[in-house]
């Protein structure tokens, strides 16, 4: 399967809603990209202006591309964590990266139920084609190994018969 490699930088985000009561914000980024999600860890310190300059690694494969147009599809979720509840969202960013522009660095709006409010700033690198190995385990795999293991056993077995006979 030919793939790409997608390096997508999450920067900073400032003039965040604030969506606590109590306590300073603790706000991290959720990044959604071709089924796969990942997370910056949570900044402590700068409350509705975090700062996390985490860059994520994510692979895309090549039909994904092409059956969006050329388009590479990103979802950032920003998220308040809490350590006595479940954690608060914030706001979100949905993007179309262009794939045929290897490289990009933008400022958007961050969006919640219709309303822009914030700025997020992120970048991306896009890499060339590669060919990338599927690592999950498939049903063909699956029975390659349940072959080799009837084999051991038969082997194993025809070895104790051999034995068996040989002492006699």
């Amino acid at each position: 399967m030919e793939a790409r490699f997608l390096y997508f930088t999450v920067h900073s985000a400032s003039n965040l809603i604030n969506v606590r009561k109590l306590g300073e914000m603790k706000v991290y980024a959720k990044v959604s990209i071709a089924g796969k999600s990942k997370c910056t860890e949570p900044d402590l310190v700068n409350n509705i202006n975090p700062e996390w300059n985490k860059t994520l690694e994510f692979i895309v494969p090549e039909m994904n591309i092409i059956q969006a147009q050329g388009k590479i599809s990103v979802k950032i979720e920003l998220i308040c964590k809490r350590s006595l509840s479940h954690d608060k969202y914030v706001g979100e960013v949905n993007l179309n990266l262009d794939s045929q522009c290897l490289k990009s660095c933008n400022t958007c709006l961050v969006d919640m139920n219709g309303s822009s409010f914030g700025t997020l700033m992120y970048s991306s690198v896009l890499g060339e084609k590669h060919i990338a190995v599927d690592s999950s385990p498939s049903k063909d795999y699956t029975n390659k190994v349940g072959i080799a293991q009837i084999g051991a056993t038969l082997v194993g077995a025809v070895a104790a018969v051999g034995a068996a006979l040989a002492g006699d």
